[in-house]
């Protein structure tokens, strides 16, 4: 998912979120919850719908999609579904040429199973 661009990764959420059976609003909540500490209703209804333009508007960072994907990946009812996302995470373990490899083999393999 190195170099999934905004487009690709906003069709990647709706994709998930269609499985899952969520809204874009339901997105919104889940992501809020996960992100705050607060439940204050009236923040919620704000973030779903920042949530709502960030998936259709073309100028938002693929950084902040692919840390909706993250939190989308650790809820529990994305557990039971048969997905699997093409996230590589870099570690300081490996050179930056096997990293390079893997963030092209992960891209592959996500490739190959749409």
């Amino acid at each position: 998912m190195g170099t999934m661009n905004t487009l690709e990764l906003q069709n990647e959420i709706k994709k998930i979120i269609g499985e899952l059976g969520w809204s874009q609003k339901r997105l919104g909540r889940e992501i809020y919850i996960a992100t705050f500490d607060d439940d204050n209703d009236d923040e919620i209804k704000k973030f779903e719908e920042k949530i709502k333009k960030d998936l259709s508007r073309k100028t938002i960072a693929p950084q902040k999609l692919k840390g909706y994907l993250e939190i989308i990946s650790r809820h529990h009812e994305f557990e039971k579904l048969d997905i699997i996302l093409p996230i590589y995470k870099k570690s300081h373990v490996l050179s930056n040429t096997i990293q390079t490899g893997m963030m092209k083999i992960s891209k592959e393999i996500h490739k190959n199973l749409k």
